[in-house]
């Protein structure tokens, strides 16, 4: 007997299945481009955040090898805080950091000849992806240590050291709020001038 053993899918279950595909397909999709978004955006943070530390390294590493320039601050006495750290570098010359406006936004700029600092030779340290909203030094002791005082003899027996405070944005705009940085450092001078 012929029977009718015909074996296959009607036509609603062929709509069901493409139904159900579709639907998969669409939430696959989007939480593939979900996903790259997040992931660009971490990228750009991470390279936002590391180009600021690299700031703070630059200017640390001067501190370091180098020590404050008490002459350069009126009457050598340093206020707390101070916008611009002037240092004298491991041969004596001078290098000074400070937050500028450059090219329409707030980075840190150096200069390492006074006469250069004096006709506005600075140059501009901070990449363009950071946009730096405070920079804040910290100096102490707040008089040179190295300066032999009648009667008492060298002022203290502190190493000079300074406390950089650095506060940036991104300035990659691929979201709605721009990733903010907060960064803090305590360096010694390794300077040693008696």
């Amino acid at each position: 007997m012929i029977g009718n053993n015909k074996k296959g899918f009607t036509l609603i279950e062929t709509v069901i299945v493409l139904g159900i595909f579709s639907i998969a397909t669409t939430y696959a999709i989007s939480i593939f481009i979900q996903s790259n978004t997040v992931q660009k955006r971490t990228a750009n943070i991470q390279r936002s955040t590391s180009d600021a530390r690299y700031v703070l390294e630059v200017m640390a590493r001067e501190f370091r090898m180098g020590t404050v320039d008490y002459d350069y601050y009126d009457g050598g006495s340093i206020p707390v805080p101070v916008d611009t750290l002037a240092l004298r570098d491991e041969n004596n010359s001078p290098v000074i950091f400070k937050k500028m406006n450059s090219s329409g936004r707030e980075a840190i700029q150096v200069c390492y000849d006074s006469e250069e600092c004096v006709s506005g030779q600075w140059l501009d340290i901070t990449p363009s992806t950071v946009k730096v909203d405070r920079l804040a030094f910290y100096i102490s002791p707040n008089e040179d240590p190295f300066t032999w005082q009648v009667g008492i003899g060298f002022g203290n027996n502190n190493q000079p050291r300074v406390t950089i405070i650095l506060e940036t944005k991104s300035n990659i705009e691929d979201s709605a709020k721009l990733h903010e940085s907060h960064f803090q450092t305590t360096v010694s001078s390794r300077k040693y001038e008696r």
